[in-house]
């Protein structure tokens, strides 16, 4: 099976936003860890970890993006946007990398193929983000439609693949 790069630009950099004091991983980390573990708290810690953790992450990439839309252009912000998406997406696919493994060996072979499939959608949805991020603010429009159209087939794909497990 294909890897994934699941490191994406957010990831290497720390939010912020022009005025404000940049968050490091380690804050963003300790941010996420407890968003997860009041999650689990709120049903008892009978529910899922992972799934708490990635939505908790989802929550507080989207906080810090929100705190960091000050005074960004319109590019800065849908670029934003696509990085969070990316790497919610990203926790999911690993996610269910991991239950794949976990499951029969004819089910892993097909999921395994969905997952190679999917993989190759998050690999043009990353190479649409890298392409726009080396656009100028004012030539960055004409990619932003073929941009969104990448996130929605992988979003699609993996939304496929996640009914296998429901």
């Amino acid at each position: 099976m294909a890897t994934v790069k699941s490191k994406s630009r957010t990831q290497e950099s720390t939010a912020q936003s022009p005025q404000a004091t940049p968050i490091t991983r380690e804050q963003r980390y300790q941010m996420i860890a407890e968003a997860a573990y009041f999650r689990a708290q709120s049903q008892g810690f009978c529910g899922n970890p992972t799934q708490d953790w990635i939505a908790a992450e989802a929550e507080i990439d989207r906080i810090l993006l929100q705190s960091s839309q000050t005074e960004l252009s319109p590019k800065q912000i849908f670029e934003q946007k696509l990085e969070a998406q990316l790497q919610e997406l990203d926790a999911l696919f690993d996610h269910l990398k991991l239950q794949a493994s976990l499951g029969k060996a004819e089910l892993r072979t097909e999921i395994d193929k969905q997952l190679e499939v999917l993989a190759q959608k998050r690999n043009a949805a990353q190479t649409k983000l890298n392409e726009l991020s080396r656009r100028t603010e004012g030539a960055w429009e004409d990619l932003k439609g073929s941009a969104e159209k990448a996130w929605d087939d992988m979003r699609q794909a993996l939304n496929q693949i996640a009914e296998r497990f429901r």
